[in-house]
């Protein structure tokens, strides 16, 4: 392992003098650093030496996450943090401070033994970060705050060194001085794993927390800020509501299909940088619950008008339309050369009872849309023989694929891909990124995908949100069925203030979990042995995985330290 300067271990042993002191002992404030894979909550005081052995590695074009965690013997209303960007020589890296909100969750994933847990709720629990200051450090309570460096593709490796420092007023209540080592590794440019967060931007979902009618020009604002925050957590993904944005008339009795809202939002989203992928939205869905009678939303003429309606697939006008419709939307992808980044959704976790429809139709969008690729959530733990020849991206959910690696490795063989998703579940002993569950789990992630060869990942809930989404992270599905597991419902917050959105501790550990993948295949086209022997040592099986954070650092700064 390669050894840093003493006086880097210096500073850290000096760090750690003043944690332990109590740095600014005028105003009663402690400040220590925590590592960011460890929640920091209310009741969180200064340990000794936590912050042992700790170095901030960096690589290039790639980010580093800094926690502090600040508490204090009396309440300070009015807190500002000033952040000395990290400096080497005449350069400086990019820092950014935020502040950590706590959030309720009422209760954990049931079938998650409380081992596997951060803590058992009730509770509060960090996640938020907000950006908006000043903020309010309460008495006798401890304060997470989350500073992210970024270090550009071309920085020179080496120490850089920052401070942070926490004011009131004209009061200074405590500083820190830090730093981060630029390691040789950078991550590529050019992003290999596929990551998608599903985002609803229907006018509900929108209107109770935005000033934004769909298809204002605050909407399309909205939209590229919110592509513009997932871009930079290294979402390239978009689901696209192309029969929504799709606009039909009829001409001489037959529908014409005006596509100039699909334009304005894969545009919009690749300004910002999302995409990446277009990933069209499903074409068939359900009358109501899982295993309720499908549908085929289609657009059909009535009265010499083109209207929406929810069509039995047996009805012939479904595949009419779909006979429509469909060479419309190929044509216009080509036309647009969108074609190589489209993907198609035929139905959401399709399932046996669904087999000879889904099989049906899945041939019909091949026929009108050859070339295109089809992709689908499914559970490989069911009779998927139905599923197999006709989809070509195959998205299993985590924990029902444990003894089916081998299927999916013969799919990838035959030209398909292999990604998988997380949707209430797995719980249990699995990874997953649910508010209650320690970060590294969260991070390891995208570990998973580099372990097993999986090439993309996929959650639905992006900003499922309730009507008040910092005091409810456990909204209930499925016609008020379903209470889902604490964040599972999204990923991100409301951020009214700048049309845009606010991220989380758990997106955070993804971006840096995603950089960690894109690494791993980095390092695999230098030493492939090396590569694997890291991801096996992170994850030896499917549900086996290293828990211990300082475990996971001395993997991680193997990888970085590795090129």
């Amino acid at each position: 392992m390669k050894q840093f300067p003493r006086w880097t271990v210096l500073l850290c042993c000096a760090l750690l003098a003043v944690a332990a002191a109590g740095c600014g002992a005028r105003s009663g404030v402690t400040a220590w650093f925590v590592d960011s894979l460890v929640k920091v909550f209310p009741d969180h005081e200064a340990r000794a030496g936590e912050l042992s052995d700790r170095t901030w590695l960096i690589p290039r074009n790639g980010h580093a996450s800094i926690q502090i965690a600040l508490r204090s013997e009396r309440a300070a209303p009015e807190v500002r943090v000033e952040v000395q960007a990290p400096r080497k020589d005449d350069k400086e890296l990019a820092a950014q401070a935020r502040w950590v909100e706590y959030v309720p969750v009422g209760s954990n994933p049931p079938g998650t033994p409380y081992d596997e847990l951060e803590r058992p709720a009730p509770g509060l629990f960090p996640d938020p970060l907000m950006e908006k200051f000043p903020f309010e450090l309460k008495e006798r309570t401890t304060q997470p705050v989350w500073i992210t460096v970024y270090a550009p593709a071309d920085a020179a490796p080496g120490p850089y060194s920052g401070e942070v420092a926490f004011l009131a007023g004209d009061e200074r209540l405590a500083s820190l001085r830090f730093t981060v080592q630029v390691v040789e590794a950078t991550v590529p440019a050019q992003q290999k794993l596929k990551v998608t967060n599903w985002f609803s931007f229907s006018g509900g979902r929108l209107t109770q927390h935005y000033k934004a009618e769909p298809y204002s020009p605050e909407y399309w604002e909205l939209l590229e800020n919110f592509g513009r925050v997932m871009a930079d957590h290294k979402q390239n993904v978009i689901i696209t509501p192309v029969l929504e944005l799709a606009k039909p008339s009829v001409v001489n009795g037959t529908i014409r299909y005006d596509f100039s809202l699909l334009d304005k939002w894969v545009e919009t989203f690749q300004r910002a940088g999302a995409i990446g992928t277009i990933e069209g939205r499903h074409l068939l869905g359900r009358s109501g619950g899982f295993f309720a009678p499908m549908t085929v939303p289609a657009i059909v003429v009535e009265g010499g008008q083109a209207v929406r309606k929810g069509l039995d697939p047996d009805d012939p006008r479904a595949e009419q339309f779909l006979g429509s419709f469909l060479p419309a939307l190929h044509a216009h992808l080509k036309e647009k050369g969108w074609e190589d980044r489209y993907i198609q959704h035929v139905l959401d976790e399709p399932h046996d009872r669904e087999a000879a429809i889904y099989n049906r139709y899945s041939k019909i969008i091949h026929k009108h849309m050859p070339g295109i690729p089809t992709i689908d959530a499914v559970g490989l733990d069911q009779d998927i023989d139905f599923f197999a020849e006709v989809c070509n991206i195959w998205v299993p959910v985590l924990s029902s694929f444990d003894h089916s690696l081998d299927v999916m490795r013969e799919h990838v063989k035959k030209g398909g891909e292999a990604w998988y998703y997380t949707c209430v579940g797995p719980q249990g002993r699995y990874l997953n990124r649910f508010t209650d569950l320690p970060l590294v789990k969260t991070q390891l992630l995208h570990w998973f995908n580099y372990r097993h060869d999986l090439t993309g990942f996929l959650h639905w809930g992006g900003n499922a949100w309730g009507p008040r989404p910092l005091m409810n992270v456990q909204t209930v599905i499925n016609q008020n069925r379903t209470l889902l597991p604490a964040g599972d419902n999204a990923i991100v917050y409301p951020n009214p203030e700048k049309n845009s959105v606010l991220s989380s501790i758990r997106l955070e550990a993804m971006r840096e979990g995603i950089e960690d993948y894109e690494l791993l295949t980095a390092l695999e086209a230098k030493d492939a042995a090396k590569a694997r022997e890291l991801a096996r040592r992170a994850i030896p099986n499917i549900n086996d995985y290293v828990r211990n954070v300082k475990e996971f650092r001395t993997i991680r700064r193997e990888l970085l330290e590795a090129f």
